[in-house]
């Protein structure tokens, strides 16, 4: 059934999740922004600028049929592929920290690996539906999926950047998951993949040192002990907003990696718990719309979007919490950044036209996934 709309309980959800995330860059910024020569707002008109942006980007692209984006499903591999090399040239890629994850365009940064996320979903979903025995025959795997999905990876790995490697493999194996794949076809790869997460781990000794600390066995983690220290003070529900104690400078990328900690000291858990509670609503909509609709392409981009959404979220906060290992993630819509949140945005456009298509209200009817059986559905 078509209803023409748009889900508005999605979108609600989402502009609710982009505000906090303005809140809260403001004021995880606002003191670190005054001492380095800027106005306490600069960051604040930054990320309000890039949710400006990237809605308007969204609400283009929710207008656009999303059967025409798989047009250009090659595109976004060629791009980024070139984008990936190119950020490791010096002058052109911006080295923070030895790493050179930005292309330097003056006026702002991009991470070429941000777009590379939605551009291996895209091209996964695309030649998935369009030839599903390309994931049935070990060859056409082996040319179709594996090899661009080895080329990107790796660019992005030797930035290095292993967390967004890790994102874009999850990605991809996201579609082929969904997609039904016999497991058999992907066992020796993904234990190729596991092979080389432990080396790049092995090869570079910070990577080893921050894995010992998670689990008792190096010293101590300043930023995670602070990060505990904020979550822990704030309690039931926070010291108020603008009155966290991390933001003069004891806790470092306050308003990127660990702002959940920021939230958590402010608004405490009641407001940990409303943050959590909009992820989840978004994801379990997501999901919703791609079980409904009756096409195998919108079934695979959609579910696919949802679970590295879901997979950002959980790395995410299992950093600042101490659950999993410290690595570089963004929080979804909410931490400080101008590629991921213009790409976060754009990657929901589609999914908001195939909402255009699905009659939520309706009970799901498994045997019409088109392409995919049953089984595949329910799993």
């Amino acid at each position: 059934m078509k209803n023409g709309k748009i889900d508005r309980p999605f979108l609600i959800a989402l502009m609710l999740l982009a505000g906090i995330g303005v809140i809260m860059v403001f004021s995880a910024s606002m003191y670190s922004s005054t001492i380095s020569g800027e106005k306490g707002y600069a960051l604040f008109l930054k990320q309000l600028f890039f949710v400006i942006l990237g809605v308007t980007v969204m609400g283009i692209m929710s207008r656009i049929d999303y059967r025409v984006y798989k047009k250009y499903y090659a595109v976004g591999i060629v791009i980024s592929v070139f984008l990936l090399i190119i950020v490791l040239i010096p002058g052109i890629g911006l080295k923070v920290n030895d790493a050179r994850r930005w292309i330097d365009l003056k006026v702002t940064t991009f991470q070429p690996s941000e777009l590379a996320k939605v551009a291996v979903i895209l091209y996964f979903s695309t030649i998935i539906s369009r030839k599903r025995s390309i994931i049935e025959d070990h060859l056409p795997f082996l040319l179709n999926c594996m090899l661009p999905l080895g080329l990107i990876c790796g660019l992005t790995a030797i930035e290095p950047s292993l967390s967004a490697a890790m994102a874009i493999a999850l990605a991809a194996g996201g579609v082929l998951y969904f997609g039904g794949i016999k497991f058999k076809l992907f066992y020796p790869y993904l234990g190729f993949g596991l092979l080389a997460v432990a080396g790049l781990m092995i090869a570079e000794p910070w990577r080893l040192d921050r894995f010992n600390v998670f689990l008792g066995k190096g010293g101590y983690d300043y930023q995670i002990s602070q990060s505990l220290l904020a979550i822990g003070t704030g309690g039931i529900f926070g010291r108020g907003l603008g009155n966290g104690k991390q933001k003069y400078l004891f806790l470092p990328e306050l308003q990127n990696d660990f702002i959940f900690a920021n939230i958590a000291e402010e608004f405490g858990f009641i407001g940990c718990i409303f943050v959590l509670g909009l992820f989840a609503f978004v994801i379990w909509r997501g999901f919703q719309i791609a079980q409904k609709v009756q096409d195998t392409f919108a079934y695979l981009y959609t579910s696919s979007v949802m679970l590295l959404l879901a997979f950002q979220v959980l790395v995410n906060i299992g950093v600042a919490s101490a659950i999993i290992p410290v690595t570089g993630m963004a929080l979804p819509f909410i931490s400080a950044g101008g590629s991921s949140m213009i790409i976060l945005f754009a990657m929901m456009g589609p999914i908001l036209n195939i909402s255009r298509n699905v009659d939520l209200s309706k009970k799901l009817e498994l045997n019409k996934k088109p392409g995919l059986n049953k089984k595949k559905i329910v799993r």
